[in-house]
């Protein structure tokens, strides 16, 4: 059964506060790798953190190391939870819509319903991306610090604004195409697969076996999915495989988007490196003819082997969870409602 749009935003909002909760420190470290920044820094001066002489010294170093870990954990609480509400509900919306356009291939609608979620969270995501960067990598404190700072860098008028705020945009669409094609598609077709390999054998009873969307990485095409889309999941371990096998390959074919959506967002107006990183296109021709080809993939340790896959497994799982009992509780109401009016 297909599950209400509203119930997919809910779930996607659930997941996301986990997921940032417990992988902040992760996108902190690949950001600061990204621009080659100290990976442990003091957030205000952009120095390494430093330890200080004796055993009196430690409580407080691990105190800041944690601290800068953290550092703009609040904005990108404010983002991570709405972008994957977002995903969620965007990716159940476009398999409906192009069910009614007549797509009715399950792999092509679903393949189709990713790609355009990856362009639609990025409207969003874009500017609120920059305003953690400016968090993490730049000083400029929470959310409505950041903010003002991103603010402060516009020129005059609503075109100045725009730009000042849309900066990194076509970077960030890019990433996400190729991510959301991953989480919501590849992901869920290999863990299909491993299914067939992981599950043990028919009637075992130690089979296990949890309730969800089909093919749902965080969604798939459970995230609403097609219609009449059964809502049986892999076993916990053909969901893992499928989020880390899945999680790695998206990521690595997006990463060098996220490192030019980094440099971009980094370097705002009234920087040195600000006119360097003006465009997409540029700002990667740049990174290549400077740096060579390995800039590119600067931090993709933290992301493609840490961030993704711990992420879109706890994603995965979590999520497979609450459909499931999303799914209970849409299948018991009616019956209850019609026991309360016999």
């Amino acid at each position: 059964m297909e599950l209400p749009i509203a119930v997919e935003f809910a779930i996607g909002s659930a997941t996301g506060l986990l997921d940032c909760v417990l992988f902040h420190w992760i996108d902190t470290l690949k950001v600061r790798r990204q621009d080659g920044r100290p990976l442990l820094m003091e957030v205000k001066s952009g120095l390494p953190l430093a330890r200080r002489a004796g055993i009196a010294g430690w409580p407080r170093f691990l105190a800041a190391c944690v601290g800068s870990l953290y550092a703009g954990f609040s904005t990108n609480l404010s983002l991570k939870v709405p972008y994957m509400a977002s995903m969620f509900a965007f990716n159940a919306l476009n398999s409906r819509l192009l069910a009614r356009l007549g797509m009715d291939s399950g792999d092509k609608k679903e393949l189709a319903s990713a790609a355009l979620v990856g362009v639609e969270v990025s409207l969003m995501l874009s500017p609120l991306e920059m305003v953690r960067i400016q968090g993490q990598n730049c000083g400029k404190g929470g959310l409505l610090s950041a903010s003002r700072a991103v603010t402060a860098t516009a020129q005059a008028g609503l075109i100045g604004l725009w730009q000042a705020w849309t900066r990194g945009m076509t970077a960030t669409m890019h990433r996400e195409s190729k991510y959301c094609a991953g989480q919501f598609f590849l992901c869920a077709k290999i863990s299909e697969y491993a299914q067939i390999y992981l599950m043990p054998p028919a009637g075992d009873p130690e089979a296990l076996t949890s309730e969800s969307g089909h093919g749902e990485p965080g969604g798939g095409a459970g995230a609403g999915g097609g219609a009449g889309a059964p809502l049986a999941s892999p076993a916990l371990a053909a969901q893992i495989t499928g989020a880390v096998l899945g999680g790695i390959a998206c990521t690595v074919v997006s990463h060098p988007d996220d490192v030019v959506k980094t440099r971009m967002q980094t370097h705002l107006r009234g920087a040195p490196l600000y006119g360097t990183y003006a465009t997409f296109a540029g700002s990667g021709l740049h990174v290549l003819r400077s740096e060579g080809v390995g800039a590119l993939f600067r931090g993709a340790a933290f992301r493609c082997l840490l961030r993704v896959p711990l992420g879109l497994s706890v994603i995965m799982v979590s999520s497979s969870w609450l459909r499931a009992r999303a799914s209970e509780q849409c299948q018991w109401a009616p019956q209850g409602e019609r026991r309360q009016g016999a």
